[in-house]
């Protein structure tokens, strides 16, 4: 047992915390008032059990080394040292290091896509997923280029494969390939077609799949591990960043296809960004090699508040932003593989991010009318507020001011006293007509936290209970609280047939890192003491997913009211006639869950 873990045993976390401020019973953890930010209200919670802290307020939390560095703005080291005295242990002066597990991750991985891309190219398994590749438009000589593979419809294949190559359970589950049960592991990836994702030195850092079957979640992707953060990655990198460097220009595109077929089609400085929003350590990758970023992406850039932020961030990094439009409801793959021309000539006709903005206005609002130009100056100002080149800022400004024929002078003047909070910069201005893709955000805000209250809920078990409710897993959103409900439900069948009760600390102790945080996190959410009797924590744990299945009719019911709407504005009968059956159905199974 290294040092750590002994000051760790030897003190518990209420104590030392205590010393810092006042804590308060809550069920079997502690709360407070948080020390690092200001609230009237407790939000800093304590878990003796689990030795960790966490504030819902500011969203700082961590274990009991973290609590110091934090309070008294020390280093790791300088924690070490006090809480070692604390516990009354002595520090060795060795300076020998752990070593360093990164290597046999990109090891595992690297074997990982071997086997996958076997199974894609030599074995039957995987024909179907190759004729699938094949229809796309992808060549024999991308599919080896990019390291494309199948995972197998199996449990253990890759498991097993990897186990008779030396590598262990552990590593299986620290690179993400595996998932913990109660039998040791089972694969990630099953049934689908996979990707592997490099690093700009061609490392295997994990691996995003896409089903072939209809029933799943579209992709899985490899969770973050020692090695893969989602959010510093691009896909293609490896291969791409010499074009991007020899045209001092790249485009970024959403999906993995995307990225290939214009790679395949003669197209090369492109890179994916895997669906996510632009983060700043993607953006200083970028700028290692140009300055000029073309974004193609399926969503309206104007009016995606989150695509708005990457935006904001690539522009006070100094980035010249462009914008690559295709006509339809296209997708770069599916022109690439229609007509490679046309994906050339949309590219070489990219416009400046800014002209995109002021050409997505025009088309949702009228801008010679009074009302419409009062939507198009309540979108664009905070826009325009936030372009960080004074020159390039006061070009907009004439553009805006010519669009909407109004002074320039009253553009900048009300530049200078325009709020740049963020809440108000990244909202679209609303205009008359319904958005179906804003129908239910309340809605499934309240989903999300009944989600996380119901995790709560299961992991605080009364002590005379063995089992949660059965309910679909499908019925979380999110996968990683998918997988941890269906690994409790898994680990309380293991432990009840041993005869054994449920303890927090061993159920944590099976999870991978990446879940044992989510965990942390839900079990330290204040539970009402009243729920650690059994019949109250039943009729609560009824309660909540009555109600998250309520949610998802209701969304269900408002978006069958648009298309019922739309069906009888365009005069379609049938489709009325089945969009109809479909809400009678609903709206008895609501009517059956009141």
């Amino acid at each position: 047992m290294d040092e750590v873990e002994q000051i760790k045993q030897k003190l518990n976390i209420v104590d030392v915390i205590q010393e810092y401020l006042p804590l308060k019973k809550s069920g079997v953890n502690f709360k407070a008032n948080c020390p690092f930010h200001q609230e009237t209200s407790p939000s800093f919670m304590v878990s003796p059990e689990r030795g960790i802290w966490h504030c819902f307020g500011c969203s700082v939390g961590g274990d009991i080394f973290k609590f110091i560095m934090d309070k008294e703005g020390i280093e790791f080291k300088d924690a070490l040292e006090i809480l070692a005295k604390k516990a009354g242990i002595t520090l060795k002066t060795s300076s020998k290091k752990d070593r360093d597990g990164t290597e046999r991750l990109f090891e595992v991985n690297q074997k990982a896509q071997q086997f996958f891309h076997y199974i894609l190219t030599e074995h039957t398994l995987g024909k179907p997923a190759l004729n699938y590749l094949k229809k796309r438009g992808l060549t024999d000589e991308s599919i080896k280029e990019f390291g494309i593979g199948y995972a197998p419809m199996s449990w253990d294949s890759l498991t097993n494969f990897l186990k008779k190559r030396g590598f262990t359970v552990g590593e299986m589950i620290a690179s993400s390939l595996c998932v913990p049960s109660k039998r040791g592991c089972y694969d990630r990836f099953r049934g689908r077609i996979v990707f592997p994702l490099m690093d700009v030195r061609g490392r295997i850092l994990g691996f995003s799949g896409r089903i072939l079957l209809k029933g799943e979640p579209k992709y899985t992707n490899t969770s973050q591990t020692a090695i893969f953060d989602k959010s510093k990655f691009l896909f293609g990198i490896h291969l791409a960043k010499g074009a991007i460097k020899e045209k001092s220009e790249a485009i970024l595109v959403e999906g993995e296809m995307d990225m290939i077929m214009s790679f395949q089609s003669g197209i090369k400085n492109i890179v994916a960004s895997k669906g996510t929003a632009l983060t700043e350590s993607q953006i200083e990758l970028l700028k290692r090699y140009t300055d000029t970023l073309d974004l193609c992406f399926d969503t309206d850039l104007a009016g995606d508040a989150a695509s708005r932020r990457g935006i904001e961030i690539a522009d006070k990094a100094g980035m010249n932003l462009k914008v690559v439009k295709l006509s339809g409801a296209k997708d770069p793959a599916e022109v690439c593989l229609k007509d490679p021309k046309e994906w050339e000539d949309a590219v070489a006709q990219s416009i400046p991010i800014y002209d995109y903005y002021l050409g997505s206005v025009s088309h949702r609002f009228d801008p010679k009318s009074a009302v419409g130009k009062k939507q198009i100056y309540a979108e664009v100002l905070p826009i325009w507020k936030k372009i960080s080149d004074l020159v390039v800022q006061d070009h907009y400004v004439q553009k805006l001011a010519a669009l909407l024929q109004v002074k320039d002078d009253l553009i900048r003047k009300d530049l200078k006293t325009i709020s740049t909070l963020p809440s108000q910069a990244l909202v679209p201005a609303k205009d008359d007509r319904v958005n179906p893709d804003l129908i239910g955000v309340k809605v499934s805000d309240r989903k999300k936290l009944l989600e996380e209250y119901l995790l709560s809920l299961l992991l605080h078990l009364p002590d005379d209970i063995t089992y949660v409710p059965n309910f679909p897993e499908t019925l979380f959103n999110e996968e990683s609280l998918r997988q941890i409900y269906v690994l409790l439900v898994l680990y309380l069948d293991s432990i009840a047939f041993k005869g054994k009760s449920f303890r927090i600390t061993e159920f944590i102790a099976t999870l991978p890192k990446e879940l044992t945080e989510i965990v942390d996190k839900f079990y330290l959410l204040e539970i009402d003491e009243k729920l650690e009797e059994s019949v109250l924590w039943q009729k609560e744990v009824g309660n909540v997913i009555t109600e998250m299945k309520r949610i998802l009719i209701k969304s269900s019911l408002e978006i069958l009211s648009l298309q019922i709407k739309s069906a009888q504005e365009f005069e379609r009968p049938e489709t009325l006639e089945v969009l109809n059956r479909k809400f009678r159905d609903l709206s008895l199974k609501l009517k059956n869950l009141s």
